[in-house]
């Protein structure tokens, strides 16, 4: 049976990179005493995929792992079991079977709180980006040719409060932006460049399964 574990990330394991998380999640599964269900591949794998993965420092209060075993526990025995053998910095928030298809194939956008220091007017530069046409960044990676991302394609919703932006971000065909980089954009639309403290993600939406969707 496949059930969809929601977790928190916190602290010095949310330096954990995705695959450290997603053996950190196995790990404490077997010692909860259950088994997980192989892939029907030449070269088996347990069948667990997160819905979306995490950068290496994000801090996460919404995590979505998808994960088949070979039982089917009530929902409460396998929270309770699982929550006692995962390492610190990581919070069971539920644990329930899994309706409609795997997380991974329906994420629509994900919400994160963008903790940015005092240090210029963001209610001012919030204002401008909303009512900017576009708010384009360049994004660059290593060994490869730097990118122009036009962030107000998929950030239209943000705000600014006591803790910093609120931002909500859609994941879409032609991509999507990081949270560092709806930082960058809204501050430039004052000539300044943002001090981001630390990322939380918040929450992640997925598309609505529909009925009678296999799991």
């Amino acid at each position: 049976m496949t059930y969809r574990i929601t977790f928190a990330v916190r602290d010095r394991a949310r330096f954990l990179s995705h695959l450290e998380t997603v053996d950190t999640l196995l790990s404490a599964l077997r010692r909860a005493g259950y088994q997980v269900a192989l892939s029907r591949a030449m070269r088996p794998r347990p069948v667990i995929a997160l819905a979306l993965p995490r950068a290496v420092g994000v801090q996460s209060e919404a995590e979505l792992a998808d994960v088949e075993l070979t039982s089917e526990p009530a929902t409460a025995e396998l929270s309770q079991r699982l929550s006692e053998q995962l390492p610190a910095g990581f919070e069971l928030i539920a644990a329930e079977p899994a309706v409609g298809r795997p997380a991974a194939s329906r994420v629509h956008g994900v919400s994160y709180l963008i903790e940015v220091a005092d240090d210029l007017d963001w209610d001012q530069a919030v204002e401008r980006y909303l009512a900017a046409d576009a708010a384009v960044v360049t994004r660059t990676a290593p060994k490869k040719a730097d990118k122009r991302i036009d962030v107000r394609a998929f950030c239209t919703r943000i705000s600014h409060g006591p803790d910093g932006l609120v931002a909500d971000i859609d994941l879409t065909e032609a991509g999507t932006a990081r949270p560092e980089e709806v930082a960058t954009a809204v501050a430039a639309t004052i000539g300044a460049t943002p001090t981001i403290i630390r990322l939380v993600r918040t929450d992640i939406v997925l598309r609505e399964a529909p009925v009678g969707a296999p799991t």
